[in-house]
């Protein structure tokens, strides 16, 4: 593809590492989910073949007309959500779920998985130098578990269940240390994800193959169940062990993106009153919030780091491993290098 270029409004960014997320691998095996297949996104106005990539982070190389809140040499983290700024939702603060929402790197508008990507100035955040190009790249999720923390309405005292200890939900369990909650149950098969969970702040991780989710929950929040119930692992089970665990009026939050419709009850929501909600992306505060804390906790969101591969070993040792092989990766990051092969150069 040809090296992009700056429009109005818009910042290049030469990218230093890239995060391979769960949904960039639900749209490789089962998709397509988000990307546009038959009629243009109406915000960026593609369809695929698209480049993939919303987790990144880079080091500007050259703005646009019009741009003003950064300049070349600034280094920035790419937030990923894009919003018409029109709509209903855009009005009321929640962009996250505008009507048309978007995302860089998954519907279009360019994406991380490229030496350069260019980005709408709007959509850019201000690196300190505490936050390297790899923390950089985990801000996004942050932002997700943040957000996610925020609509379950737990807090300080209560206990809460976190199903799946991936990049998403390992960022709910910081994030819900980082709210004060001290009782946090994780569910999750890898025992690498385990540990890391605990190291994080989780009280209890347990197997769901050889303990019970529900009976650990309840045992662990004295028998009232959990006040909220995070769902990030979009497993066969898990949507049932939320319902089951939480506390009469509990919250349900799915972050999870599901490849295809799951069997579910809803009157098992009637007696007790529970809350099932989803939870997309973040808003630009949440965004913000995620950088605050990375510059204080860079050696822990660190951690969530368990390879990094070049771009050309995307598919391989990225995707296919990710998608087909057990493993217990937590997150991989793509560095793609700091210039252009001299084809590439010759295509733009």
């Amino acid at each position: 593809m040809p090296e992009p270029g700056v429009r109005p409004g818009t910042v290049k960014i030469q990218v230093g590492a890239a995060g391979i997320c769960g949904s960039d691998i639900h749209e490789y095996v089962g998709g397509p989910i988000s990307v546009p297949m038959s009629s243009p996104h109406p915000l960026t106005g593609e369809t695929a073949p698209v480049v993939f990539g919303h987790e990144l982070a880079g080091t500007v190389t050259e703005i646009g007309p019009g741009v003003t809140r950064v300049d070349v040499g600034d280094r920035v983290a790419v937030n990923a959500a894009l919003s018409c700024g029109r709509c209903d939702s855009c009005a009321h603060g929640w962009t996250n779920v505008c009507r048309s929402i978007g995302f860089h790197g998954v519907t279009g508008g360019g994406g991380g998985f490229a030496a350069f990507d260019v980005v709408p100035e709007s959509n850019l955040h201000r690196l300190p130098d505490e936050i390297s190009d790899e923390v950089g790249a985990l801000l996004e999720p942050l932002a997700t578990g943040f957000h996610a923390v925020d609509l379950s309405g737990a807090r300080q005292g209560d206990g809460v269940l976190v199903l799946g200890a991936g990049p998403v939900g390992l960022m709910v369990v910081l994030a819900c240390v980082a709210a004060g909650i001290e009782n946090i149950v994780v569910v999750e098969p890898s025992a690498t994800r385990r540990s890391l969970a605990a190291v994080f702040g989780a009280t209890r991780c347990l197997d769901p193959r050889t303990e019970s989710v529900v009976d650990v929950t309840h045992n662990e929040t004295r028998g009232h169940g959990a006040a909220a119930a995070f769902d990030a692992a979009a497993a066969p089970t898990s949507l049932a062990d939320a319902v089951a665990s939480t506390r009469p009026r509990g919250t349900i939050v799915n972050i999870a993106a599901w490849e295809k419709p799951t069997p579910f009850d809803p009157t098992t929501l009637l007696f007790r009153e529970t809350l099932l909600r989803g939870s997309l992306a973040y808003t630009v505060g949440d965004f913000d919030r995620g950088v605050a804390f990375a510059a204080d906790h860079a050696a822990t969101l660190e951690r969530l780091i368990t390879r990094v591969i070049g771009l050309d070993d995307v598919i391989t040792e990225g995707f296919d491993r990710l998608a087909f092989e057990r493993h217990d990766d937590i997150k991989v990051l793509v560095r793609p290098g700091a210039a252009p092969s001299a084809a590439s150069t010759a295509a733009g």
